[in-house]
């Protein structure tokens, strides 16, 4: 049986690890009828990742290497953290060899360098994708060893070309799909799934999957001047948080799993702008309002300026999130009457099919080194 194998790198967090499998799951549509009978993913995780529930709800191969986060200062995680990459190299390279892997596949995060040594070391094709509009210190020394190097947003030194977006499910990524009469009659049907009126504007209210707590604060704020708008609200407050009361215009819930039917639902999202939500946002062509957060090196800002070139998108920085502002930036998206039209191939068919290509080439002569 003629089987490609996959080591998928982006443990540590979810947001690294739904890309890669998105991009599995298309791989797999991909190869249905092709040279290869059989795909075998496996994916690096860390013992104390987020990725590993995800990975083991999905049964999911996976193997467990050493936390390997970059540290950004001179600090005493340095002192430990090159022991901790020789280790976790190690155990990657003996992956690679004992499960015969094709192609390297990183999306950053805590196991991605490892992996990206690994995969140079053993001649394996490597290749990157970095979703947010700033690089993460692993994925700008792993584009040194990569065969190919994508990501979601145009990112200077990086080929423009290869700014393909961000891997996302294809249930979502099938919504820009969508002719006109098919997305009305989805969003009717997604409306009532979720107890909402079929015919009102609804507006998609979230902030990950915990939460966020400013966001949450001011909806509340807002919602009476919101409904007196005509307006009814699906808000997905947080797992962990209080659920407040529901009424018949205003549908709270701790989290909502079913994010493909919850953007069909919408016409219009209030949202953080990680690279995951703004992906998502633009694949289902909604106007949205988008409040970042200031973590990180400020991604999330950069990748809500990235959306907002393309149109239909208010910013406001968190500092500055209150009920007059969300409300003024609600009434400009409506005054700009902006539906974004989504006209990229999907990110993860063009991984998809960069991987196959790869995964070919091997099979027919490329050889391992030591």
């Amino acid at each position: 049986m003629k089987q490609l194998t996959v080591l998928f790198a982006g443990g540590g967090t979810a947001g690294h690890l739904l890309p890669a499998m998105a991009t599995e799951e298309q791989l797999r549509s991909m190869l249905r009828g092709s040279e290869f009978e059989q795909l075998r993913a496996i994916y690096l995780a860390t013992k104390s990742g987020a990725e590993l529930p995800l990975l083991k709800h999905a049964h999911a191969t996976f193997e467990i290497v050493p936390k390997t986060d970059v540290p950004r200062k001179l600090n005493g995680n340095l002192i430990t953290f090159l022991p901790r990459l020789i280790v976790a190299v190690s155990k990657t390279r003996k992956v690679i060899k004992r499960s015969d892997v094709d192609v390297v596949v990183g999306y950053g995060g805590y196991v991605a360098l490892p992996a990206y040594c690994a995969a140079k070391l053993t001649g394996t094709p490597l290749v990157i994708h970095e979703a947010n509009a700033l690089p993460g210190l692993g994925n700008r020394l792993g584009k040194v060893f990569a065969t190919q190097a994508f990501s979601n947003f145009p990112i200077p030194g990086w080929n423009e070309a290869n700014a393909i977006g961000l891997p996302i499910r294809q249930s979502i990524s099938a919504i820009a799909k969508l002719s006109s009469s098919e997305r009305h009659d989805q969003r009717a049907a997604a409306r009532a799934h979720f107890g909402l009126d079929v015919d009102r504007k609804t507006i998609l209210i979230f902030g990950g999957s915990l939460g966020a707590a400013k966001v949450n604060e001011v909806t509340a704020q807002a919602l009476n001047e919101l409904i007196s708008r005509g307006f009814q609200i699906l808000h997905a407050v947080g797992a962990g948080n209080s659920l407040p009361p529901s009424n018949k215009s205003y549908h709270p819930l701790p989290y909502i799993e079913e994010m493909d039917q919850a953007y069909l639902a919408a016409d219009l999202v209030v949202a953080r702008s990680g690279a995951g939500t703004c992906a998502e946002i633009d694949a289902s062509a909604l106007p949205a309002v988008l409040v970042p957060l200031a973590i990180g090196n400020g991604e999330q800002l950069l990748n809500a300026r990235a959306l907002a070139k393309r149109g239909g998108v208010q910013i406001i920085e968190n500092a500055l999130l209150s009920r007059e502002a969300l409300l003024s930036a609600i009434e400009e998206l409506e005054r700009e009457g902006y539906v974004r039209a989504s006209e990229r191939q999907s990110a993860a068919e063009v991984l998809a099919h960069n991987i196959y290509l790869l995964g070919s080439e091997r099979k027919r002569g490329m050889k391992r080194t030591a």
